[in-house]
């Protein structure tokens, strides 16, 4: 599932490759989609009771967008996995609504399981 998020993620910075390049805004997609999970798992921990204050919650977000940022561009810019999901998923001649109708089921659903998490937490 994640080949195929990366995948999405990687089309949607082709096409706006006219305002940013397509390494980059790349980069930036995968990053904030990481920024979600993360969201995800510490209101999941809060939930639990499980808090961990060893640094401030600005702090912790920055770190997350340089180290996310880094971390995207060695592992799919500079080994070029990324291209080789490309090349792959292109080569399949997928159904194209088919494609974003998964992919906007899988946002929904992060969506709802934040939604869910929040509604939890405030009760």
């Amino acid at each position: 599932m994640f080949k195929f998020l990366f995948y999405k993620l990687y089309r949607m910075a082709v096409n706006q490759q006219d305002t940013v390049p397509v390494t980059f805004g790349f980069i930036a997609f995968a990053t904030i989609f990481e920024l979600l999970h993360f969201a995800i798992i510490s209101v999941l921990f809060k939930i639990v009771g499980i808090e961990i204050n060893l640094i401030s919650k600005e702090v912790f977000v920055a770190l997350l967008f340089i180290i996310g940022f880094s971390i995207n561009y060695l592992l799919f810019i500079r080994t070029r996995l990324i291209y080789r999901i490309n090349e792959e998923y292109h080569n399949q001649n997928r159904i194209l609504w088919k494609d974003n109708f998964l992919f906007v089921s899988y946002i929904l659903f992060i969506f709802l399981v934040m939604f869910l998490e929040v509604w939890i937490y405030q009760r």
